[in-house]
């Protein structure tokens, strides 16, 4: 985006009423910050599921329950999370745009109920992988309408920082997962992993309850022609109840506006509607970033440190479950502070910037882990060489949250306008589950094959994934929510108000017919 149309893009939205520095002064919008928290647990549990099966894996009668699993059979146990998620993509876009967020998110978290209760309560293989194929299906839900409730609720001073707030419940799940694998595998008894198995479906249990109070998405309300609530919804809690209040009339004109356009677009069966994401340049721009943005997510060696971190450590000499269940609860807390301070990164520094940064980042880890696992195998008296794997696996996800946590939520939300934003998201978790399928599936039987060797293969892959990124994605810091639409779709873009930069560098807002 050009200089001046970040400038056209700030300018046109009036500035608020309330003080959004000092928010918590502001009875309502502090009401509605708080609660944003509902919606923002939904990735608590694919995080806990990430960092439960790292930690079941150290827990010896774990192993001896299921037949010490390696390999092809220990890659289905993880794989089996998304293939659930992918029966559930069909449905994602019908259930969210057609009952609304709130509808959406309390599938996924019922979803993940039944889920957890069948893994914590499972008595064989086949059990234990239908239950997890359970809870990937919730969680694409949770996912799916999560982020856009939370953008589409969020005050717009709020909105980059709440949205990319989302992703780090991810890290918050991991460290209540590896902690309660470090605290149970000492029992000798199957409860030692029968409890985190249940507490996976602890928060979604505080989301069904929570959710009576969230309000719903306004954007959802006006597609609805429900008008009335969606102006009391941003007057309440945008403007502590001033209906006229310049920003609350300036959101509602615009939203309504966005939405009658996309209205008249609309082609009246699913199927066409999802075509729609092909039919324009702009749209078929917003398709691909979604899919790089997947693979980018899914495969950029992360599978490692989520899913088998064990396995990794154990070829460094760190073999007791001990060792691995106290290093990954405490790789996991490091993982969700960095999470919660990169979050804050998106509105000061720009999308862009922190996906290029995270992925050098990203980079400088691999070659450190795929180096120091190298030398430890030649000599396994080399106990620098495994503490410098150790210390770089701690390093991962701080590298990994500063641009493919929160930032990458946020980014994927906002590049789709309300019309396709549920459908988008649908692709989205269609790309990104069938990546993490093919990650988590590939990756235990890469370990058994070729050991470290195995990493060599994500060194030149995350060069590529730097390269496509750094000459196709554009910045969206600046602009409002519907405006968005401008940066990829230039003049024609569907929103309520256009600014042009006169030749003399004059501004002025005309309405756009």
């Amino acid at each position: 985006m050009t200089a001046a149309g970040e400038h056209l893009a700030h300018a046109a939205m009036p500035g608020s009423s309330v003080d959004t520095a000092r928010w918590w002064k502001a009875r309502n919008l502090r009401v509605l910050n708080f609660l944003l928290v509902i919606p923002m647990m939904s990735i608590f549990t694919q995080g806990f599921d990430g960092s439960m099966m790292n930690g079941l894996q150290s827990v010896e009668y774990w192993r001896n329950y299921f037949g010490e699993p390696k390999g092809a059979t220990l890659g289905l146990f993880n794989a089996a999370y998304p293939i659930g998620g992918l029966c559930a993509i069909p449905c994602v876009s019908f259930v969210s745009d057609t009952f609304g967020r709130r509808i959406g998110l309390a599938t996924g978290a019922l979803l993940c109920c039944i889920g957890a209760t069948l893994q914590a309560g499972a008595q064989n293989l086949p059990m234990f992988v239908v239950a997890r194929g359970i809870l990937g299906c919730g969680t694409v839900f949770l996912g799916s309408s999560g982020a856009p409730l939370i953008t589409e609720l969020a005050h717009p001073e709020h909105r980059a920082t709440a949205t990319a707030l989302f992703n780090t419940s991810y890290a918050l799940g991991s460290i209540v997962a590896a902690w309660a694998t470090f605290g149970t595998f000492r029992i000798q008894s199957s409860a030692s992993w029968r409890i985190p198995s249940g507490l996976q479906g602890l928060p979604s249990v505080f989301q069904l309850i929570g959710l009576y109070f969230v309000p719903e998405s306004p954007r959802w309300l006006i597609s609805k022609d429900r008008n009335e609530e969606a102006l009391a919804f941003l007057a309440k809690y945008h403007a502590e109840g001033n209906e006229q209040d310049e920003l609350v009339q300036f959101e509602y004109n615009e939203i309504r506006d966005a939405l009658a356009y996309e209205r008249s677009i609309d082609r009246g069966s699913w199927l066409q509607n999802y075509i729609e994401l092909v039919r324009t340049p702009g749209n078929r721009k917003r398709l691909f970033i979604l899919l790089w943005t997947a693979c980018i997510s899914q495969m950029s060696g992360n599978a490692f440190i989520s899913y088998y971190l064990a396995p990794v450590l154990a070829s460094v000499g760190l073999t007791t479950s001990l060792e691995q269940t106290l290093i990954n609860a405490t790789q996991q807390m490091l993982s969700w502070f960095s999470a919660l301070y990169f979050a804050t990164l998106p509105q000061k520094l720009g999308r862009r910037t922190l996906f290029l940064a995270s992925l050098g980042a990203i980079f400088i880890c691999l070659i450190s882990i795929t180096a120091g696992s190298a030398v430890f195998a030649k000599d396994s008296t080399n106990k620098v060489a495994g503490g410098a794997v150790v210390a770089f696996l701690y390093l991962f996800s701080p590298a990994y949250n500063l641009g493919l946590n929160g930032n990458l939520g946020l980014y994927i939300t906002e590049i789709l306008p309300f019309n396709m934003r549920m459908r988008g998201q649908a692709c989205f978790q269609l790309f990104a589950t069938s990546f993490s399928l093919l990650s988590t599936y590939a990756v235990p039987v890469g370990l058994e094959k070729m050991a470290w060797k195995f990493y060599i293969i994500f060194i030149p892959w995350v060069v590529v994934e730097f390269t496509v990124l750094y000459f196709v994605y554009p910045e969206t810091k600046g602009p409002s929510l519907e405006e968005i639409a401008f940066i990829f779709d230039g003049a024609d873009a569907n929103i309520s108000r256009v600014e042009k930069l006169e030749e003399g560098g004059r501004i002025e807002m005309e309405e756009k017919v």
